[in-house]
């Protein structure tokens, strides 16, 4: 009989090739091609454990084929959530039931089982918002500044077409003035802007002021003709009241002259009393008389002027009617009408299309042009409160009363910004009033509601406002209180804007938790939520229609013919990458680069490598920070999305490197791209052919279709693509060890023990496995009633006899393996020929084999 150690080292110093020979075995050869082709059709776990083919193979796979009778109890195992410690899988002492959890996707990780939106994907989703409105403000800053630099500058466009045929120059003016960038009549806008709005022959007027005159020309006739017809009424109403007044005038004049004559001619003292309230009554009299003839003056000319120009009283009606169908009918155009009067008129092109002397705008009009743009944004960005900042600081330097700056919109609201009054109790009038108080004045308004409202105060301190709202020209803010007020509103400005978010982002969960259907995404019910996801990849839910949404939602990215590459559109795919709905509309399980129990694993063994052999406030410190680094790994795996992602961020393949026991100090990022690019079912990829197969491993738990992108058409399904791969090459591996077993017990032990000692991180790992145990047994010498001792004392003679940390040392490991297989003849009294003897004819025995003492010679080990 060949001894241990030879055949141990005929096995394993070659073994790739004793592999590929198991591979090629008929019987395996057979169970492996059934094995792929038929796994792929499994979707729940009930499938799979009728299956009996399948089933079996995966349990071999993992060394479980002693358990392949208790179905009930595997079920448990492949349906455990590995996040929770307290899941059935994890409860178990044996690795092997992680391992094959892990393996499929039975198991439910980090309570994500089929959703609309995995935790993972949905910080991912609020990331890529983020992204997107910083690359937003970085474009808006970027074309602001552009934009302002060419139409300010004379020379830099030097006529109008050089405008409307620059992409970036064009998009911004127009979005400006709310004009479609994509659908515009190129020649209609030029002769708007070469047009002299003052000449009735310019190409503005006969295309489009005429008909805009006569559009509100129509709109002013009706409301005279409303007008007049009130002051018809009104005009008798104010006749009467003066009638009325004028007869109480001298009612009241009667009755004073009256009780003036009593309290003469002796009456009571108390008459003056009544005199007195009868000459009040008698003066708003008089003054209400006064205004009635006023008012009656002024309405009496405006009738006439009126009366005089339109159609007859009695036809007002008819008009008016007739009126409001021309109205009507020129409505839709009118707002087009305005927006091309505002461009003939803002810009200063000549006939000829140049730019004259002053320039094609005036510095004031070119800021009300950027003040447009950015009023047509949805959200206010770093680029709009620049801006802003710089139209504060401008009107700083010629305003002289309060008005300069409440009367403007975006500089009331500066204001209110900077000062923390942006609320809705806080209007206009409430910021006048604070800045003409005078503060010297207890009794000003800024001290009679200061104490509730100390930003009352600090914003009366900030101006310099008299308390008639007059200032010298430039003096309404000295140096300070400009670089405070800036200050302020630097550090303000998108407050109310982040509290906003943090609201959307909140509803945002609670609309996704109950979204079932991809229809109760594009609900009413979630409306804001689906505007919300779509302006996170940079798409407009006002020009995108749901039902493009609903098609690109329901594509099969898997599929390079899907409805959403029609659309040749990255953010379609982005989006889609963010959602897990089927071709049907309802949800499905996320599909990652990995699977959930893959992911953790990687983690948990990540934390084990680095925190391996430590004790006490060491191991403490080790196990937090690798904790750290672990949830790093995790949230990488649910954001990374292919290949080159995976590739570029070396952090998480260390971490998964280490996770594994390898030094990524050793591992370079060519070889790395050369293992990852390889085909894992392919025997002779460049992953498959090298010596140390825990390169293999890794890229088999891994989920990429040919392109390197994550393989989606595996959605559902019991195993990753890279799993199945993986499944297989452990079946062969078992098979190799079960084959090996039945011939020497002791070579299976040791190719066993050669692949688990990379786990083994303390003695209560080999006291729990019983092949490592009868390992460590033999090859120290000890009894087989070891087994008897207290397990903690078993745990005591482990860790004297063995140096757990030279299990981290393969040539360590390797002398280990060599004096077990010695161990292991000499206790089983293995007794071979020599090969002289063998040779020669020779028969009998020659006491322990030569191979043996050759073994022997080469080991030390105390």
């Amino acid at each position: 009989m060949v001894s241990t150690y030879l055949t141990f080292d005929l096995v394993n110093r070659d073994m790739q090739k004793s592999l590929k020979t198991i591979a090629g075995q008929t019987m395996v050869v057979s169970d492996t091609k059934y094995y792929q082709e038929n796994i792929g059709k499994i979707k729940t776990v009930d499938e799979f454990l009728d299956n009996y083919r399948l089933y079996s193979y995966a349990m071999q796979a993992h060394g479980l084929d002693d358990m392949i009778y208790a179905k009930a109890f595997m079920k448990q195992v492949l349906e455990s959530d590995l996040s929770d410690d307290n899941s059935f899988a994890n409860r178990l002492t044996d690795d092997r039931y992680q391992n094959i959890a892990a393996a499929f996707n039975f198991g439910v990780s980090n309570g994500e089982g089929a959703a609309a939106q995995s935790n993972g994907q949905m910080e991912e989703l609020f990331d890529t918002y983020d992204q997107t409105i910083a690359a937003q403000n970085d474009v808006f800053e970027d074309d602001t500044r552009y934009f302002k630099a060419m139409l300010g500058e004379t020379g830099n466009i030097t006529n109008v077409d050089q405008l409307l045929a620059n992409p970036r120059l064009r998009d911004y003016l127009f979005t400006a003035y709310g004009i479609d960038t994509k659908y515009y009549n190129y020649n209609a806008i030029r002769g708007v802007l070469v047009s002299d709005p003052a000449d009735p022959t310019s190409f503005y007027n006969t295309a489009y002021g005429h008909t805009l005159d006569q559009h509100n020309a129509m709109k002013t006739e009706d409301s005279e003709l409303a007008e007049r017809l009130s002051l018809s009424t009104g005009i008798p109403a104010l006749q009467d009241s003066i009638a009325l007044g004028q007869q109480k005038k001298t009612d009241l004049e009667t009755q004073i002259a009256a009780k003036q004559d009593e309290l003469n001619n002796g009456g009571p003292a108390s008459l003056q009393a009544e005199i007195d309230a009868m000459q009040v009554e008698l003066t708003k009299t008089v003054e209400a008389i006064q205004k009635d003839q006023t008012t009656l003056a002024t309405s009496q000319t405006r009738y006439t002027e009126l009366d005089g120009r339109l159609v007859p009283i009695a036809q007002t009606a008819e008009r008016r009617a007739e009126l409001a169908k021309l109205i009507a009918a020129g409505a839709s155009d009118a707002p087009y009408l305005g927006l091309m009067k505002s461009l003939a008129e803002d810009f200063n092109f000549n006939a000829d299309g140049s730019v004259p002397a002053g320039g094609a705008v005036t510095p004031e009009k070119l800021l009300e042009i950027v003040g447009g743009f950015f009023n047509k944004q949805t959200r206010i960005t770093h680029a709009e409160a620049m801006f802003n900042q710089e139209l504060f600081e401008q009107e700083l330097k010629t305003a002289d009363n309060v008005s300069d700056f409440i009367d403007d919109p975006r500089l009331l609201k500066y204001i209110r910004v900077a000062f923390n009054l942006d609320k809705a109790t806080v209007v206009k009038s409430t910021i006048e009033q604070i800045l003409t108080s005078d503060l010297s004045d207890p009794d000003s308004y800024a001290n009679r509601f200061g104490d509730t409202n100390p930003e009352y105060l600090d914003l009366a301190k900030a101006f310099n406002f008299n308390t008639d709202g007059t200032v010298a020209a430039g003096q309404a803010q000295d140096e300070l209180q400009t670089s405070s007020t800036r200050s302020n509103y630097m550090s303000r400005w998108d407050d109310k804007q982040e509290a906003d978010l943090d609201k959307a982002i909140k509803f945002y969960k609670l609309d996704l938790a109950a979204v079932k259907t991809l229809d109760d995404f594009l609900s009413k019910d979630a409306q804001d939520s689906y505007e919300f996801a779509l302006e996170a990849v940079g798409l407009d839910p006002a020009t995108v229609s749901k039902l493009t949404i609903k098609s690109a939602l329901k594509s099969d990215l898997s599929d390079p013919n899907s409805y959403i590459y029609k659309l040749k559109d990255e953010r379609f795919i982005s989006l889609a990458k963010l959602f897990n709905f089927d071709s049907k509309g309802g949800v499905t399980r996320q599909v990652l680069l990995q699977s959930n129990a893959a992911i953790t694993n990687v983690a948990k063994d990540y934390i084990l490598r680095k925190s391996r052999f430590m004790e006490g406030d060491e191991l403490k410190a080790a196990r937090a920070k690798a904790q750290t680094e672990a949830k790093y790994y995790t949230d990488a795996m649910q954001r990374i999305g292919s290949r080159d992602e995976l590739l570029a961020d070396r952090k998480t393949l260390d971490i998964l490197l280490i996770s594994k026991g390898i030094d990524p100090s050793t591992v370079t990022n060519d070889f790395l791209k050369e293992a990852f690019n390889s085909d894992p079912a392919d025997p002779e990829s460049f992953v498959n052919t090298q010596t140390d197969k825990r390169f293999a491993q890794i890229v088999g738990t891994f989920n990429f279709d040919a392109k390197g992108e994550i393989d989606r058409s595996s959605a559902g399904e019991a195993q990753n693509g890279g799993e199945v791969v993986a499944t297989q090459d452990l079946y062969v591996r078992q098979m190799l060890e079960t084959q090996q077993g039945e011939e020497n017990p002791g070579v299976r032990l040791a190719l066993y023990f050669e692949r688990m000692s990379d786990s083994i991180t303390d003695p209560y790992v080999i006291l729990g496995d019983e092949a490592l145990m009868e390992f460590f047994r033999i090859t120290f010498s000890l009894p087989p009633e070891i087994g008897n001792m207290d397990v903690d004392q078993q745990a005591k003679i482990v860790e004297k006899k063995l140096d757990l940390e030279d299990l981290a040392d393969p040539e360590k490991v390797k002398k280990l393996v060599q004096r077990f297989t010695i161990m292991y003849d000499l206790e089983n009294s293995v007794n071979t020929a020599s090969a002289v003897s063998i040779l020669s004819g020779g028969g009998g025995s020659a006491g322990i084999s030569s191979d043996t003492l050759w073994a022997l010679s080469q080991i030390r080990m105390s």
